[in-house]
């Protein structure tokens, strides 16, 4: 029996960061880091239980039956379906890439001449949980084709002319220590979200704490049913933002201040604008607004540009403070602009490639 989600004592803006992944499964993973008896493991191992259950078919890899790539089995012709309950994947360290990846049976394809794959546990993480405790002591190469599906969502394996590609949609999420190294700059940028968890210090919350750890110990069942109708709520509210999400509207005078902000910043590349525009229509959606606001970016913009590098790494990412300035300020220049007020289409975004 796990502990429940909101039970879990402050840690808001990590709570936030998984909560705008399971509205948004496609805008990438979400770090949380920290010294250990943080709470980290304990939040990740209760998110599962605010996420809504989905109809899959049933098949090895959870397809949805609204997925545009369905795997081998379910590619096949028609597959009965049942409602999945979210689970938490986990990726041991010890992972290599055919245990992450699947492997196609050599022996059986050379023997038979017919091509036998055996999933991995992408396979398994399909609809789900992907939790890598400890991330930063996961081998990069692995790391990369974990971080690799999340952004497509699709795994492919080939071999020796031979290919299997199967869905791969994931939450991702990942924790970690700092005092036991550092992950690649490379690797901490495809995190769409990350989140410092720091001890907490106020005596109250500590009391509220070590009364939950206590009486979870001592009773779980009835625990769990006290803090059931909170969980429930969060669940039903992401399951409304999912429906939501496509109809919130973006002002181009919001995507006009995330850009120059984040030059202002001098953060490299664009992932952060992407992502920080990303993060705040999810956390539109899950709040029931039909617009991205300012409120918006200053809530997600720490989250996902405080782990971003500048200048190729010579500088140190921007503290919270910093990023709410530049916001402010290229607010201040963009958004007042003639038309900043109008919609972001789709016909205008690509309207100069016709």
């Amino acid at each position: 029996m796990q502990y429940p989600f909101s039970a879990v004592v402050g840690q808001d803006k990590a709570k936030t960061a998984l909560i705008l992944s399971a509205v948004d499964p496609d805008m990438g993973g979400v770090l949380l880091t920290g010294q250990k008896g943080t709470g980290k493991s304990t939040l990740v191992r209760a998110f599962p239980g605010i996420l809504p259950s989905l109809k899959v078919n049933s098949c090895s890899y959870n397809c949805s039956p609204d997925d545009s790539q369905l795997c081998p089995e379910c590619s096949c012709g028609d597959t009965e379906t049942h409602l999945l309950e979210p689970q938490l994947v986990n990726v041991p360290l010890g992972s290599d890439e055919a245990s992450l990846l699947g492997a196609i049976r050599m022996d059986t394809l050379l023997r038979e001449g017919t091509v036998e794959f055996e999933p991995g546990l992408l396979a398994r993480a399909n609809n789900q949980v992907l939790y890598i405790d400890e991330v930063n002591l996961l081998p990069d190469h692995v790391a990369d084709n974990i971080l690799d599906c999340a952004a497509s969502g699709v795994n492919t394996i080939e071999k020796d002319n031979v290919s299997i590609t199967h869905p791969a949609r994931f939450v991702l999420i990942g924790t970690m220590n700092p005092e036991e190294g550092r992950l690649r700059p490379q690797i901490l940028d495809r995190f769409a979200l990350s989140v410092p968890i720091a001890t907490i210090e106020k005596s109250e919350q500590r009391i509220d704490i070590i009364n939950r750890v206590l009486a979870f110990s001592e009773d779980p069942a009835a625990f769990c049913k006290a803090f059931s109708g909170a969980d429930h709520r969060i669940r039903a509210r992401i399951s409304q933002a999912r429906k939501h999400l496509s109809a919130v509207q973006m002002p181009v005078g919001i995507l006009a201040t995330v850009a120059g902000a984040m030059a202002e910043l001098q953060l490299d590349g664009q992932r952060a604008d992407i992502v920080t525009l990303k993060a705040a229509k999810a956390l539109s959606a899950y709040q029931g607004k039909d617009v991205v606001d300012l409120d918006s970016l200053h809530a997600v913009a720490p989250l996902s540009v405080g782990h971003r590098t500048r200048q190729g790494g010579y500088r140190n990412a921007p503290e919270e403070k910093e990023i709410l300035q530049a916001l402010k300020e290229a607010h201040s220049k963009f958004g007042g602009k003639k038309n900043s007020g109008r919609m972001w289409s789709f016909s205008e975004a690509i309207g100069s490639q016709e």
